[in-house]
């Protein structure tokens, strides 16, 4: 019982099966301790945190490798796609172009039927609204009377405020000064206001048919009174002649038929502006208008006349020493045009006008005109650029200078000043015919202040001419319109 008993380890009993087998002096190091305590441990692994920095920083390094490897990668794909987006600009940009060289045909087409449309709106709208003026003017006319007085009073009075108002102002500089320009030139345009308001209705009245615009010349006109009794309204134009020995004049031509045949002898220049008014009425033809009896066409009232003498490099108006020559046998100045085509030489052209005219010196000759139109062919700006017609232009007017001594008159039309011409400012030197139809007030382009003809329509008629023919006005004086004969 004792040796079992003695075997067997009771509670609190020390047993040395259960101690270490290392002496308590070993010298087994901590590592080895927690190897033997976790046997799955490699035997040659580092810590936890030495671990955990390898693999950063074997990440690192795989993602210094990679950036490496890929930065040539990346460089030539940006280079393929810069090379490719300016492929694609490139070729947009020439297909622009081809589509803008394509359409402009086409823009310039609608551009001119847009301008006809619109006109011939306003020559249809042009009757009615004469008609509704001749209705209202009666009513309007008294109300002028009692208002143009008080109008001019208040005109009066808010001016010199106005001007001392913008004297106290303060000067400024930068935005400020601006806001108080602005607010200077508000109150500057509600008083111009009031005085536009007197001068309308103070000039308010019945309609005369007489058009009036900005003068090329000065213009000597005179008072709607005098033109009223004196003048003769035309048919179509809608305008009057308001010279009394103008229209004596023209009556003892009518009165003598055999004056186409006999020439006239020169007038003088003091004479001859006696005779011509202001604001006096023309008329242009060509050899479309056929036989012509100038001696009523100078009765009507008609003072000038333009005709067709060459047509590009080849016409030369058949009609055209019986028509010239015939205006001035009737007592009326004349002045010959020429329908420039750009598609040949330009001094070529001139000098064809220049021959087909001749020698000149009675007084009695208006300046040589250059025509510019659209192509007849189809329209267009006959295959050129606005800088290639410039030039062509510039060539024919200087020609004409050097053989005359004269500035060459330009007939164009606002159409074709805007599309063919890029409304180039380069020849308001010269006087300007200006072709505008069914309007009251022509816009004047190309840097011209003022136009010295304008033809206002293509539709007028005339004693002496069978079927339309172009009418035109000439803005100035009498004496203003012999200034440019020679």
């Amino acid at each position: 019982m004792l040796g079992v008993w003695g075997l067997v380890n009771t509670p609190g009993q020390h047993n040395p099966e259960e101690e270490p087998r290392e002496p308590v002096g070993s010298s087994e190091s901590a590592d080895a301790t927690e190897r033997r305590a976790n046997p799955e441990r490699p035997s040659n692994a580092p810590g936890a945190s030495n671990g955990g920095q390898r693999t950063a920083r074997g990440t690192e390094q795989f993602a210094r490798d990679a950036a490496y490897r890929l930065r040539p990668v990346a460089r030539r794909t940006t280079d393929r796609i810069v090379r490719w987006l300016r492929q694609v600009l490139a070729a947009l940009a020439t297909l622009t172009q081809r589509v803008v060289r394509r359409a402009a045909p086409y823009a310039r087409r609608a551009h001119a039927w847009l301008v006809s449309a619109i006109e011939g709106v306003q020559r249809r709208i042009d009757p009615v609204a004469r008609r509704v003026w001749q209705r209202l003017s009666p009513v309007i006319e008294p109300v002028r009377q009692r208002l143009a007085p008080t109008a001019r009073r208040i005109r009066d009075e808010f001016q010199p405020r106005a001007a001392k108002l913008r004297a106290r102002l303060p000067e400024s500089s930068g935005r400020h000064r601006a806001q108080l320009r602005s607010r200077s030139v508000q109150l500057t345009a509600a008083v111009a206001a009031f005085g536009v308001l007197a001068i309308l209705v103070g000039t308010a009245g019945p309609d005369t048919g007489e058009r009036s615009t900005p003068a090329a010349h000065t213009v000597e006109l005179r008072s709607p009174d005098q033109a009223q009794s004196d003048g003769s309204q035309s048919d179509q134009g809608g305008t009057e002649q308001d010279s009394n020995s103008g229209q004596d004049q023209a009556q003892a031509r009518a009165e003598n038929p055999d004056s186409d045949s006999a020439p006239e002898a020169k007038s003088s220049p003091s004479e001859s502006a006696v005779d011509i008014p202001p604001n006096a009425h023309g008329i242009d033809v060509s050899n479309h208008n056929g036989p012509i009896q100038w001696n009523k066409v100078a009765a009507s009232g008609e003072h000038y006349a333009f005709v067709l003498a060459t047509d590009g490099g080849n016409f030369t108006n058949p009609m055209f020493d019986q028509q010239f020559n015939g205006a001035k046998n009737a007592g009326m100045l004349a002045g010959a045009y020429h329908f420039g085509r750009p598609t040949g030489s330009a001094v070529g052209q001139a000098d064809r006008l220049l021959n087909t005219v001749g020698s000149t010196d009675d007084g009695k000759t208006l300046p040589p005109v250059l025509d510019l139109e659209v192509s007849p062919n189809g329209g267009g700006c006959y295959g050129k650029t606005s800088g290639q017609l410039h030039s062509w232009t510039q060539s024919f007017l200087d020609r004409v200078k050097s053989k005359t001594g004269q500035d060459a008159i330009v007939y164009a039309s606002p159409s074709f000043w805007s599309s063919c011409m890029a409304g180039s400012q380069a020849f308001s030197e010269n006087p300007l015919w200006l072709a505008s139809y069914g309007v009251p007030q022509p816009s004047v382009f190309g840097g011209w202040d003022a136009y010295s003809f304008w033809q206002y329509t293509n539709k007028g008629s005339v004693p002496g001419i069978t079927g339309p023919v172009d009418r035109n006005l000439f803005q100035g004086s009498g004496s203003d319109l012999l200034e440019l004969t020679r």
